[in-house]
């Protein structure tokens, strides 16, 4: 993974392939989706990403966003990712509160192979990335919309993926 102090994104154009998990978007698409994308397009500095605190509760909610909202962080340098906050919409969606909960222990081995490798592209060239998925699970079987946006850690030593995943009633 890029340095944590770097403020320039690796300009690597070539996400891991999705094919059969994810259908990869140019743009968010779900309203939600489209609010939280501005919302982390405006906190963003001119020369960087914004931080995980400038995502406030406060904040997040304003935008009607709290429920569907996780954050997720890095496990063993990259080889592992895992939910530090996860929305009671997307504990619905999972079925189960997964929580701190690695994603190789949450997903499906080829499934957790593939979001693995799409938050270390987020996180090394500070790219969001935008999805489409299907998902049978929990209380939900269906489609859904899910996005992964860049943002340093509250010590700023790292950098972790702020996101939102939008079920399409």
């Amino acid at each position: 993974m890029q340095a944590a102090d770097s403020p320039v994104p690796r300009n690597d154009p070539e996400p891991p392939r999705v094919d059969g998990v994810f259908q990869q978007l140019d743009a968010p698409q779900h309203a939600c989706a489209v609010a939280l994308h501005a919302l982390w397009q405006r906190l963003c500095p001119p020369d960087g990403i914004p931080c995980r605190t400038d995502f406030s509760f406060e904040t997040v909610g304003d935008a009607g966003l709290l429920g569907h909202i996780f954050v997720i962080e890095p496990t063993g340098d990259g080889r592992d990712w895992r939910y530090r906050l996860l929305g009671s919409e997307i504990t619905w969606m999972f079925g189960r509160d997964v929580t701190g909960i690695p994603f190789r222990e949450h997903f499906a081995p080829g499934e957790a192979e593939v979001c693995i490798a799409l938050s270390n592209h987020v996180a090394e060239t500070r790219i969001p990335v935008f999805l489409r998925g299907s998902i049978r699970s929990g209380s939900y079987s269906g489609v859904f919309e899910t996005m992964s946006l860049p943002v340093w850690s509250r010590r700023r030593d790292a950098v972790w993926l702020i996101g939102g995943s939008f079920v399409e009633r």
